[in-house]
């Protein structure tokens, strides 16, 4: 792909412009509130962004490369985004073997998609809960995946660009918050208990292969 044609011009910025851009930087960091389903791109107290996203289904289920049952309920905590994976390879957690194609919500069948993934560390942690993108966004707005973040593909980019490694994120768990406009939102409590009722069929989502190698991400059927 050309990034740059004959007669283009690139701007540098100066000391001055590259200590702006670096105040700004280490002042961005990532809000997810889990029941609201929404991930927040922050500048100090200014929202720059607010995005849709999916979070982990409130269910236990046992995934053969994990070894043994798995909570996968997206965790909360404050910490960092530890890594960033710009080449995922991925990996069905059930029954090992590695996706090629995703099937969209259109039905059409592609290739996955190769746009980063970020993996935070919580509270000292890894969990394997990366930020991704999801080709199915009919999930978003839903408790979805097997822990993982899922946004559209579009803003998955957008986090990308938004939060290099270090940057700041902090995973809540609010019932209710006050908008803009002052008013009181209410949200379901989409982790509180249940009834035990039989396992349906999960829908996409990641964790880390046990070695938590630089390259694999495992997902399950519907990414």
């Amino acid at each position: 792909m050309t990034v740059l044609r004959p007669g283009d011009t690139l701007i540098i910025p100066g000391p001055r412009q590259a200590a702006v851009l670096l105040e700004k930087m280490a002042n961005t960091w990532l809000d997810l509130n889990i029941p609201a389903f929404e991930l927040r791109i922050m500048e100090g107290d200014s929202l720059l962004h607010r995005i849709p996203v999916r979070v982990g289904k409130n269910e236990q289920e046992f995934l053969a490369t994990a070894g043994h049952e798995v909570d996968l309920r997206t965790r909360t905590g404050e910490g960092i985004i530890y890594r960033v994976n710009r080449y995922p390879i991925f990996i069905d957690p059930v029954k090992g073997e590695r996706f090629k194609f995703t099937k969209r919500d259109d039905r059409r069948s592609t290739l996955m998609p190769q746009i980063p993934w970020l993996e935070p560390v919580v509270d000292g942690k890894r969990y394997g809960q990366l930020i991704h993108p999801t080709t199915n966004p009919r999930t978003l707005g839903k408790a979805a995946s097997n822990g993982c973040i899922g946004a559209s593909e579009a803003d998955a980019w957008r986090i990308y660009f938004y939060a290099p490694i270090g940057t700041k994120i902090k995973i809540r768990y609010d019932l209710s918050a006050i908008n803009s406009a002052g008013d009181t939102l209410h949200y379901r409590d989409v982790y509180a208990p249940k009834k035990k009722k039989p396992k349906a069929k999960t829908s996409s989502s990641i964790l880390p292969s046990a070695s938590f190698s630089t390259q694999i991400c495992q997902c399950d059927q519907y990414f």
